[in-house]
């Protein structure tokens, strides 16, 4: 594992960078090691260099891709924006951090200076594009009422009676993001449109947000967001999460109970599957050195026999 994922060798940058960029590749690559989030992982679970910061994993919660690609990362950005949301971990019409990165900002993004800050934006800008499965880019999506009023009527939910995610919408979420989900006008609650959580596609942290809620520590003046894990059934997370996303975001994002009841227990179908492919390779690979040493063994008994042979018809004891 080391000699596929272990580099040696100090922290070097390009002498021919500015001192902003130096600083910035400094504070994304060693102090604030993003990497371990937002870049994905190899057959072995080390990063994969060569899809450098193209969105990875912090245990469930997915970590967008922060590579300058216009489409699936943060090319279409501005320097501000991106400045804003890494300094209070929100920007109104592009994303909201939550999760593992709410937790970032709060406890250490916000502290930086403004210049560490415009470095790391000027750092991120010079990574290279890394597309994605997005055929828009993730802030992009906002749905008109006709496709509000099918996700009212059609999402239901699995083991839980009469709600659909509609009533679950209105009694547990519209007092804070509003009946069209267009947040408060001061921005301390978020608009559900264009919004990068709902535009993803895949949906582990839009179940995530419903289960666990957002700790936003009161940075600029955002609110945090009550956790719903004990409150409801995998039914109707999963029901409350199809009628956002429909109504909101990306309407081809789905997630089932079954989906849920994972996430809960710490997994996603896709961490399963890596890990039981981890495991069959490391079970095969052992069984191969197993079998190798047999046959070595075998061999050299056998040389060992015949020597006996040529010793005995040359009589010798």
């Amino acid at each position: 594992w080391k000699r596929s994922n272990l580099h040696s060798g100090g922290f070097g940058t390009n002498p021919c960078r500015t001192g902003a960029w130096k600083r910035g590749s400094y504070l994304v690559e060693v102090i604030g090691h993003c990497g371990a989030c937002d870049t994905p992982r190899n057959t072995t679970f080390g990063m994969d260099e060569d899809r450098k910061l193209a969105g990875g994993s912090a245990g469930i919660w997915q970590a967008f891709n922060i590579s300058s690609d216009k489409i699936a990362g943060i090319g279409g950005w501005s320097d501000e924006e991106l400045f804003r949301f890494l300094k209070t971990g929100a920007m109104p019409g592009k994303a909201y951090a939550g999760g593992p990165m709410a937790e970032t900002v709060m406890n250490s993004l916000q502290y930086l200076s403004d210049d560490d800050i415009h470095a790391i934006v000027a750092y991120l800008r010079t990574v290279p594009a890394q597309s994605g499965d997005e055929k828009r880019p993730r802030f992009a999506w906002t749905n008109p009422p006709a496709a509000a009023r099918d996700a009212g009527t059609k999402t239901s939910v699995e083991g839980s009676g009469v709600a659909v995610g509609d009533d679950l919408y209105r009694s547990l979420c519209s007092g804070c993001h509003g009946l069209n989900g267009g947040g408060s006008a001061d921005g301390t609650y978020p608009s559900l449109t264009n919004n990068s959580t709902l535009g993803v596609t895949s949906p582990e942290n839009v179940v995530m947000t419903i289960l666990e809620g957002v700790k936003a520590g009161g940075v600029a003046g955002r609110k945090s967001m009550a956790a719903f894990d004990g409150w409801l059934d995998d039914g109707q997370v999963a029901a409350l999460a199809n009628y956002v996303t429909a109504r909101f975001g990306n309407p081809q994002v789905s997630v089932t109970a079954a989906d849920v009841r994972q996430m809960r227990a710490g997994s996603t179908t896709e961490q399963t599957v890596l890990v039981l492919a981890a495991q069959g390779l490391v079970g095969g690979g052992i069984v191969f050195v197993l079998g190798l040493a047999l046959l070595l063994a075998r061999r050299l008994r056998l040389r060992r026999h015949q020597r006996h042979l040529t010793f005995v018809s040359m009589g010798r004891p």
